[in-house]
């Protein structure tokens, strides 16, 4: 099941891009390592069958306690004091399902605003004051929610606490913020409307939900955006931002009691106010629609068949969701087995639910070859019809449930996590005391139970279809499958918020690279959009960029850095584990700008992982499987936070430079600091001694239970490798605790480097 608190999607930054040996290959060791780990506590493949289940253990839910406000705020308390740290996270019930009508965005662009600067202090100051005190802050949007989270030591509670309260109780909107974040939002529309997985998952929404607001572009287009200004951001904040429409989690090192003072004395003393009523509009009932999206340079098809289904409070949720995981989860998944064991026709396959508050839906997707794609889709329908038609089997069943029930004890792991199952239960407005029944509710459902949710809720006529992809080279495949009734629609033609789905005039040009946007874009913002460096060269200061360029010629020169191709590296790395020093050696092959390969070693244990435009893969002694959707994230945001990347595009005016405040390092050595920031970049600080060489960086994550992370890097012993300067010992550290250690051993640049190295093996 999806997380269902806001977690915007990754992108693709636009631009070049590199893989800085300074970060990425010591963090990729730290993957490599965690995986391998894992893997030698596994048997070696092959094996003549899947072993058992391990015996499922006692879970221990953490003590937590759930109190309301007399002002009707929730406050929800988790007792975690394992670590001097405490996690606040803050759900207001609005997001962009209440966004006023032809001002799609407001929500998205309310959320980003949020920690941009209140009323008593600018973005700077509220930047530099979670800073000062080691702590992490980040902000989120969704259908249904907006979310704040923020993350410090124990003995800064108590002002992390005031500060969380300033962003939520008097965001400033300023003007200059507003249009920068807008800026933003319209650059990654139009790098998002050139890519075929990000498409295809939007416009499936859009077939399915029609003009219902789960339908709709969240972020909103760049027409509705350019009419939002600051009244509508400051009404959508009176109305929605009220105590008894948010829900409060404290988790950490507090007590119950320190915990709930500290909620009313921040928020005690705000009103209660009337909140607007939900707007019910119904979403379409299930109709066969069939979009091509023609893009012909495409090599492959991304494929997205579903429909709607059930809202997340719904009676029959839990037995759909094991249905749907059955048809394509973990712990069963036909579509993968067919499609890619069987047939070869993909890397992957899966299906899953979506429930929200008002509505859901459940969606398969794949992608495979332009010339498969016909076969593809096809099996795919059959699959369908076969889950509704025949009774599932009792080891098929189990199968499922053994993961659902076996996985649970991870989602409940930490007090965060503990918060976060309660959030969403208070949220959705599902009974608290669910959470510790879960397992047993799951082992309870029945191969009856499958098929007759199967039945009621597939409707294999009334699917919607999505396909993306090189269509003169496959429509003739859908023809020959029986399917006639498919519309095609060039992909720089598609418009979400035309009826028709196609845009009816061009008002503007397009970029020169040819990318296309989802909407028409005004032409206030058209030469913006065109000239990538139009908008961060209004927010870079002249001291910002001259200090930026002295950084550069210290790590080599600009020429030089760009003259970078290809890197092989030999490292050894640490990683702190709970069971002591987890060492492995690696090799690490990197081809600019979007392509690399680790090999480990740990204890003899060899594993492989590479990533290659977009796509990675594993390999151990179990086998090859494409890489989570959370380690594929990872390597993306690495590659996205890349030093020489950063330097190369800060200079060529790509990314936004900032020069704050000195300050400390965690050693006490005095820093420069330098912020870099961009429409794909999240704020990044570069901290420069003496001789203006990067020392560290530091930069905000979240983990994937939604946790935001600080995460610092420490780097020295630089050394010259063809005038460019390379950092060969490093450490990572997430929230002040240390996570690993690397040391170069031998790195050569520029040699040649073979393209098979990077091509999952069959």
């Amino acid at each position: 099941m999806k997380s269902q608190i806001p977690n915007p999607k990754s992108q693709t930054p636009a631009g070049r891009r590199r893989f800085d040996l300074g970060l990425g290959a010591w963090l990729l060791g730290f993957v490599v390592c965690a995986s391998v780990a894992g893997a030698q506590q596994a048997p070696f493949w092959p094996l003549e069958r899947m072993p058992r289940p391990l015996a499922a253990r006692e879970v221990k839910f953490p003590p937590y306690e759930i109190r309301t406000l007399a002002n009707g705020m929730q406050v929800i308390t988790v007792l975690h004091h394992e670590q001097p740290a405490v996690t606040m996270r803050l759900l207001v019930r609005a997001g962009s399902s209440q966004d006023p009508d032809k001002k799609r965005g407001v929500a998205s662009l309310v959320a980003s605003l949020l920690d941009q600067g209140t009323t008593t202090r600018s973005a700077q100051q509220v930047a530099d004051q979670i800073d000062s005190i080691g702590g992490a802050m980040g902000t989120g949007s969704g259908e249904d929610f907006t979310s704040v989270s923020a993350v410090v030591m124990k003995d800064s509670f108590g002002l992390a606490m005031d500060l969380l309260a300033d962003v939520i109780r008097n965001p400033a909107f300023s003007p200059e913020e507003i249009e920068r974040q807008k800026e933003q939002a319209i650059s990654s529309q139009r790098v998002n409307a050139n890519d075929p997985d990000y498409v295809a998952s939007v416009l499936f929404d859009r077939l399915v939900y029609g003009f219902h607001p789960y339908g709709l572009p969240g972020s909103g287009t760049a027409e509705t955006l350019a009419t939002i200004g600051r009244q509508d951001l400051q009404t959508f904040h009176r109305q929605h931002f009220v105590p008894n429409n948010m829900v409060l989690a404290i988790v950490g090192d507090v007590t119950g009691e320190e915990a709930f003072a500290a909620a009313q004395r921040v928020f005690g003393g705000l009103p209660r106010a009337e909140v607007p009523a939900l707007r019910a509009i119904d979403p379409p009932e299930p109709t066969r629609r069939i979009v091509v999206i023609d893009k012909p340079d495409s090599v492959q098809t991304e494929i997205r068949v579903g429909q709607l289904a059930m809202a997340r409070k719904h009676v029959d949720y839990l037995k759909w969701d094991l249905a749907v995981k059955v048809l394509g989860g973990e712990g069963a998944n036909r579509l993968h087995r067919v499609l890619r064991s069987e047939r070869g026709l993909t890397y992957g396959a899966s299906a899953d639910v979506e429930g929200r508050k008002q509505a859901g839906d459940f969606v398969a997707e794949t992608d495979t070859r332009t010339e498969t794609t016909g076969e593809a889709l096809r099996l795919m329908l059959e699959e369908f019809s076969k889950l509704q038609r025949n009774r599932v089997s009792e080891r098929e069943l189990t199968d499922a449930q053994n993961y659902l029930a076996g996985s649970f004890p991870l989602t409940i792991e930490t007090p965060n996590d503990i918060a976060t199952q309660v959030i969403n239960n208070v949220m959705f407005e599902l009974p608290v005391d669910e959470i510790g029944t879960f397992r047993e509710r799951v082992l309870a459902i029945t191969p009856d139970d499958i098929q007759r949710v199967a039945r009621e809720y597939i409707k294999p006529d009334r699917l919607s279809i999505v396909l993306v992809g090189n269509a003169k080279a496959f429509v003739s495949q859908l023809r020959a499958v029986g399917f006639t009734d498919f519309e095609v629609i060039p992909i720089e033609q598609l418009d979400l918020m035309s009826a028709t789905l196609r845009r009816q005039a061009v008002r503007v040009a397009l970029p020169p690279s040819g990318a296309p946007a989802l909407a028409p874009a005004r032409a206030a913002y058209s030469a913006q959009q065109t000239n990538p460096r139009a908008g961060s060269a209004l927010q870079t200061d002249r001291s910002a960029l001259d200090l930026l360029r002295r950084v550069i010629e210290a790590r080599g020169g600009l020429p030089a850095i760009k003259a970078v191709r290809t890197v092989v590296v030999d490292s050894e790395t640490s990683l702190q584990m709970e069971q002591g020093t987890l060492p492995s050696r690696t090799r690490t092959f990197v081809v600019y700008p979007d392509k690399f390969r680790v090999e480990a070693d740990v204890n003899g244990t060899r594993t492989v992982q590479a990533y290659n435009s977009g796509r990675a893969w594993v390999q151990s002694p179990a086998g090859v499987i494409d890489a989570p959707a959370p380690m594929l994230a990872e390597f993306a945001a690495n590659v996205r936070r890349d030093l020489l990347t950063m330097l190369v595009d800060s200079a060529e005016g790509r990314l936004t430079v900032r020069s704050l405040p000195a300050q400390k390092m965690r050693d006490g050595r005095p820093v420069q600091v330098l912020e870099l920031s961009g429409p794909q970049l999240d704020r990044v600080r570069l901290f420069l001694d003496n001789e203006l060489t990067i020392v560290g960086q530091a930069y905000s994550r979240v983990d994937p239970t939604g946790r935001p992370i600080l995460a610092e890097e420490v780097f020295s012993d630089y050394r010259k490798v063809d005038g460019v300067s390379f950092p060969y010992e490093a450490q990572l550290l997430y929230n002040g605790q240390p996570i690993m250690k690397r040391r170069f051993t031998t790195l050569t640049l520029n040699e040649p480097v073979s393209e098979a190295l990077f091509n999952r093996p069959q």
